[in-house]
């Protein structure tokens, strides 16, 4: 009796394991894009109609032979957002694309299945390590594989998670990188996946225009033999990955900006207008060119006030919270004309300066910031002593002056400008 036992249960046993093994192979599947923040399937978006349209003629066949044992649909949300909206937006996208194979195909809406996904972790961490130009790339790997999604004292309260790791990971720079470069396809990305009752070769062959579509617009799924050949067909992470590095025609930039305008208000404070030029040449360097002007003059009262000076600068973003926020170190050079007079003695010259500063900016707004600045350094002047005498200058002596200490002070209002637009070849933002 216990060996008819054991074998029913052998027999059910491998039955389950037949069911399990062929339910875990989707038969086709196919991925389509949302606009940011959009609940509603839009056909026209992209390659979405292609994608469809090869699922869509997929589906009725299979459903012609009545094999279709269900279909999913996994809607992916990205790390940034609240888990909260990702969920609500997730379901509903689910089950815009629910309606529209329904709609298209009319099979009944009990053999499809909507799976929101949530945050996609394991499509992000496959995604990395697919693509080699992720900053500091091995440091965010090991965030995603070894940090917990929560993070829990010994009291069960929550100190910290995985998505605040990456966000502090080198001052945010990967995590804006991948918020610009990848985010975008996992936050608006719905997976279709079929699933067969039969799981092996069917003779119902795709319609080859549709197929061709198909292979032109996306090659989501190579089909060389048959459609429900899976043993060709791209797993869902895989799709991911491709998607990732080809769909940059609908994944959004985050507008960052390229220049900087400036005035010094503590110079504009002191009648000396100041106007400074900045270019940023990716996240760590940024060169300036800054000009002031002071060009005064009382001549009856014999009062001077004239000063023309420019300089250049370099500049290490070495704490940089993201692109214009942070502390800088810099190397600067200059050099200008003045002609200083109290109405008692006048000096009269040109000089030149070079140091090192120090400063720090932070955004107040989308394009403007505020930054505060110093700078010490080297100075040698070498200028004319006059004086002012019956309606004249009496030249007195020349001489020069070298000096070491503080040579700049700076709190400047910053109009920042100039997008940088997304680059389609591979790295995104440049």
């Amino acid at each position: 009796m216990n060996q008819y036992i054991i074998l029913l249960f052998t027999t059910l046993g491998l039955c389950a394991c037949n069911q399990l093994a062929y339910a875990a192979q989707p038969a086709d599947s196919a991925k389509v894009y949302f606009k940011l923040g959009h609940r509603q399937y839009s056909p026209e978006l992209g390659n979405n109609a292609a994608s469809m349209n090869r699922f869509i003629d997929v589906v009725r066949r299979a459903d012609a032979d009545s094999n279709i044992n269900n279909i999913e649909i996994r809607a992916y949300a990205s790390p940034d957002g609240t888990n909260t909206a990702n969920e609500r937006l997730s379901i509903n996208r689910s089950k815009s694309v629910a309606d529209y194979i329904t709609e298209q195909t009319g099979i009944s809406a009990s053999l499809i299945d909507m799976l929101p996904e949530g945050i996609a972790w394991q499509e992000l961490t496959a995604i990395v390590e697919k693509r080699q130009d992720v900053p500091y790339r091995d440091e965010v790997l090991r965030v995603l594989k070894e940090t917990p999604v929560w993070v829990f004292d010994n009291r069960g309260v929550v100190i910290g998670s995985r998505k605040k790791a990456l966000m502090d990971l080198r001052q945010g720079v990967p995590y804006r990188w991948l918020f610009a470069n990848v985010f975008p396809n996992l936050r608006n990305a719905v997976a279709v996946s079929l699933y067969l009752k039969n799981n092996g070769k069917n003779n119902i062959q795709p319609d080859p225009a549709t197929n061709q579509q198909q292979e032109n617009a996306t090659n989501i799924v190579t089909d060389t033999t048959s459609v429900y050949d899976t043993e060709v067909i791209t797993d869902t992470i895989t799709t991911a990955i491709a998607q990732a590095e080809t769909f940059d025609n609908i994944a959004p930039c985050i507008p960052e900006h390229r220049f900087a305008l400036k005035t010094n208000l503590l110079y504009d404070a002191l009648l000396m207008p100041s106007l400074e030029f900045e270019w940023r040449i990716n996240n760590k360097w940024s060169v300036a060119v800054e000009g002031d002007l002071a060009w005064w003059k009382n001549d009856p009262k014999h009062k001077y006030y004239q000063i023309m000076y420019i300089q250049p600068e370099v500049k290490w973003w070495l704490l940089s919270k993201g692109p214009w926020h942070g502390m800088y170190a810099g190397a600067f050079a200059g050099g200008g004309k003045y002609d200083l007079e109290n109405g008692k003695k006048g000096y009269k010259g040109e000089g030149a300066i070079t140091g090192l500063s120090v400063g720090y900016m932070w955004p107040i707004a989308r394009n403007l910031s505020l930054e505060a600045a110093i700078g010490v350094g080297y100075m040698y002047t070498r200028y004319k002593e006059y004086r002012p005498y019956d309606g004249h200058y009496l030249y007195e002596r020349t001489a020069t002056t070298n000096y070491f200490g503080p040579l700049k002070a700076k709190f400047a209002f910053v109009w920042r400008f100039g997008d940088i637009k997304c680059n389609k070849k591979k790295g995104g933002v440049q």
